[in-house]
């Protein structure tokens, strides 16, 4: 009995051992995407996401928070093996780094305080017509500061570490309008209320601008074949199954999940 417990226990150590240890870089300051909860864990849809994908794996996998414009960079230098961070799948990215299949396909709006006339705007053509020459808040390395500078190129644009002084420098009128995800900007918007925030124009994706890309996926190294083989194969697996359609739906109160 006794060599038989030490023989299940060396058995159950090398299955441990020879688990994939990955370590994912994601930027948590963008709820309900990702985001530190008052006990500094990191929680949010991608965590969760992420979470699934190393059990489907059979990975462990430790989470390092790092600001977002760093993400790709630490990824292409070993700083990280995956990055989960609301990262959309674009042709300049994908110059530099693997992706996934995405797992999801967030639209993108812009919101102006009341009044300004982008509220009005009924169209991506008008938007651009309305905010031409206007302050533009974004998060620095997202996609979004790259429509803003591809498509305004007369707009004064300000870039930010978060998502918050966006929303922020808005509602305090120092600069004309800012640019996110639709997700990210519900509870800003919500919080600072109606008569501060307001949407402009329709719901932007990669139809509209392309440098939105073709939705968010889990960002790798050149070169990973084997580690983006079993990632898209728990990605495929979860969107098949509705396990990320599920985890949306917890976080979001509907579905971002990529069709």
């Amino acid at each position: 009995m006794k060599r038989m417990t030490i023989a299940i226990g060396l058995a159950l150590l090398a299955s441990i051992a020879s688990a994939d240890e990955l370590r994912i870089g994601t930027s948590a300051d963008y709820p309900p995407w990702e985001s530190v909860d008052g006990s500094g864990k990191i929680i949010g849809f991608d965590k969760d996401v992420g979470d699934e994908i190393c059990k489907r794996i059979a990975a462990t996998c430790a989470w390092q928070n790092q600001a977002y414009d760093g993400l790709l960079p630490g990824l292409q230098i070993g700083k990280f093996d995956l990055v989960i961070s609301g990262v959309s799948i674009n042709d300049e990215r994908s110059q530099k780094v693997d992706f996934s299949a995405a797992y999801a396909d967030a639209p993108n709006a812009i919101v102006v305080a009341p009044g300004s006339d982008a509220a009005s705007a009924k169209s991506a053509a008008d938007l651009s017509k309305a905010l031409a020459k206007a302050s533009i808040g974004v998060q620095s390395g997202t996609t979004h500061e790259q429509v803003i500078r591809a498509h305004f190129p007369d707009a004064d644009v300000h870039v930010y570490d978060r998502p918050d002084q966006v929303a922020d420098d808005l509602t305090a009128g120092r600069i004309d309008a800012g640019l996110m995800e639709r997700s990210a900007w519900e509870p800003l918007v919500k919080e600072r209320g109606k008569d501060k925030l307001v949407y402009a124009g329709p719901l932007l994706t990669g139809a509209d601008f392309a440098e939105f890309g073709k939705g968010q996926g889990v960002a790798m190294a050149k070169g990973k074949s084997e580690l983006k083989t079993k990632v898209d194969g728990a990605v495929e697996a979860m969107l098949k199954d509705g396990t990320v359609k599920t985890i949306a739906e917890r976080w979001f109160g509907y579905d971002v999940s990529k069709k």
